[in-house]
């Protein structure tokens, strides 16, 4: 009699009349002897180990509570009809690489001591992990979730793997924790992925996934880096803060959250809550619709100030950003500074259209920054920026303007007095030494100053240019000053 073709494993003589070649347990008949099959089961565990490599098993497959000593092996395997392995224990992991689960597959409250291997599985109906313990690395690259997959509750110790995943119906990870770095690397999503609650103690790539219609990280813990490069957001994508002890908790808090190059469809499908965004980097990613409510940028600190300034009265001088600039600066990377400026740009629209306009002024002020920096800026221009910087910052400082005009218009006044002043209707010139005088320069510098034309006093010789320059520099000031405080308080 001939042996079967996966002799090695089983031991066991083809069946006859087949044409297979395999014998009861690797015969791909769907029609086989269901109770012959278990009774050879039963052997070939007793005989031959924990090997059931390319078995097909073609009734329910319960495997409930069992344990298993040693590492068994599902590689290649088909479960025709249901596989129950709640509750089981592989004490030294197990490998269902290539396996096909046809029905709905229960690994509930398993629990996996070592290395798991599930590259290339494919699950036709839901399957489900909810509250299994991966102690070991588990490995779901290129795995296939037909219908749901859900891992709520579950426990990953050693790192989890979902590479090239592909997950076909709902995906729940809530409650999840990856206490080692977890891939998600070009997985893709077909419908709503949930990650709420989901903690991710070390790092987390989603590189390259797709989210076709969307996903759920409300209170998902971020412990330390994340990575959402190339991503494609293509449905409505919630991060949202968490609550711990009755006090909420900032998503991304004290994460680096990379964002860059993502791609969003439709452009307000992505939404950021009560989220911590100071070490998030979004370079190449369209912001202009995107949600920020209750979200904490990034502070970029004016060095220009003295360090007891910038240490006790931070707020004054400092502005909103994001951690890309901080990021570029560190590195020298200045051929960078176009694309934050556009980040810049597309944040002070984002804000505009949300008619939050002291937000829209910060990243406005932060967008001209960015062009006086950048190295490819022409040198007039430049120039002309850093005036405006200094004069209004950029339009957005409504103190500096009003402090050089009341500057001008002390200065403009005493250079009146010392370089002649005299009534029209006639009278001594004023002096300096008459306190009463002085205060007639003043009013008069207050009225040149606004564009009040005083006609009782009259400038004498090098007077006459003081007084063009006023009339000249202090409307431009009061201007100044009068569209930052329009900016401030606009509706």
């Amino acid at each position: 009699m001939a042996q079967c073709k996966h002799y090695e494993i089983c031991g066991r003589d083809a069946l006859e009349g087949t044409g297979e070649g395999l014998c009861i347990l690797h015969s791909n008949n769907l029609e086989k002897d269901t109770k012959a099959f278990d009774e050879a089961l039963a052997e070939h565990r007793k005989e031959k180990g924990e090997d059931f490599t390319r078995f097909v098993f073609p009734g329910h497959a319960d495997f409930n509570e069992a344990t298993f000593i040693g590492f068994p092996s599902f590689a290649h395997t088909r479960f025709i009809q249901e596989a129950d392995f709640s509750n089981v224990k592989f004490n030294e992991g197990a490998d269902f690489s290539y396996a096909k689960f046809t029905k709905f597959a229960s690994f509930f409250g398993a629990t996996f001591t070592k290395r798991a291997y599930w590259s290339d599985v494919e699950f036709s109906e839901a399957a489900e992990f909810s509250g299994a313990k991966f102690f070991g690395p588990a490995n779901f690259f290129n795995a296939t979730f037909i219908r749901d997959a859900k891992f709520s509750r579950a426990e990953f110790a050693r790192g989890a793997t979902f590479t090239l995943a592909k997950f076909n119906d709902w995906t729940f990870f809530e409650k999840t924790t990856f206490r080692e770095t977890a891939f998600f690397k070009d997985a893709e999503f077909v419908t709503r992925a949930h990650f709420f609650d989901a903690n991710f103690l070390a790092d987390a790539s989603f590189t390259r996934a797709t989210f076709n219609k969307g996903a759920d990280f409300s209170g998902t813990t971020f412990s330390t880096k994340v990575d959402f490069p190339w991503v494609e957001f293509l449905g409505r994508t919630l991060f949202l803060s968490r609550e711990a002890n009755g006090h909420p908790i900032p998503i991304f808090s004290g994460a680096v959250a990379n964002f860059r190059q993502v791609a969003i469809a439709p452009l307000d499908a992505l939404a950021f809550r009560d989220a911590d965004l100071q070490k998030c980097l979004f370079e190449g990613t369209d912001l202009r619709k995107v949600e920020f409510a209750g979200v904490k940028w990034t502070q970029i600190i004016n060095k220009r100030w003295p360090k007891i300034i910038r240490k006790r009265w931070p707020t004054i001088v400092s502005r909103n950003g994001v951690y890309d600039e901080i990021r570029a600066e560190e590195k020298g990377e200045t051929d960078k500074y176009p694309l934050i400026e556009q980040l810049y740009r597309q944040l002070k629209q984002n804000y505009e259209d949300r008619k939050d306009y002291e937000r829209a002024g910060q990243f406005h002020y932060s967008e001209k920054e960015m062009r006086r920096r950048n190295p490819e800026t022409s040198w007039g221009l430049r120039c002309w920026l850093t005036l405006y910087l200094l004069v209004s910052g950029y339009g957005e400082r409504w103190l500096p303007p009003l402090l050089y005009a009341a500057g001008l218009l002390v200065v403009c006044a005493v250079l009146y007095l010392f370089l002649g002043l005299y009534p029209k209707n006639g009278g001594p010139t004023l002096v300096w030494t008459s306190a009463w005088d002085w205060l007639r320069s003043a009013f008069y510098s207050f009225r040149v100053i606004t564009l009040l034309r005083p006609d009782d006093l009259a400038p004498i010789g090098y007077a006459k240019l003081v007084h063009a320059l006023e009339s000249l520099l202090g409307p431009l000031l009061l201007g100044l000053f009068a569209l930052a405080i329009r900016q401030k308080l606009k509706r």
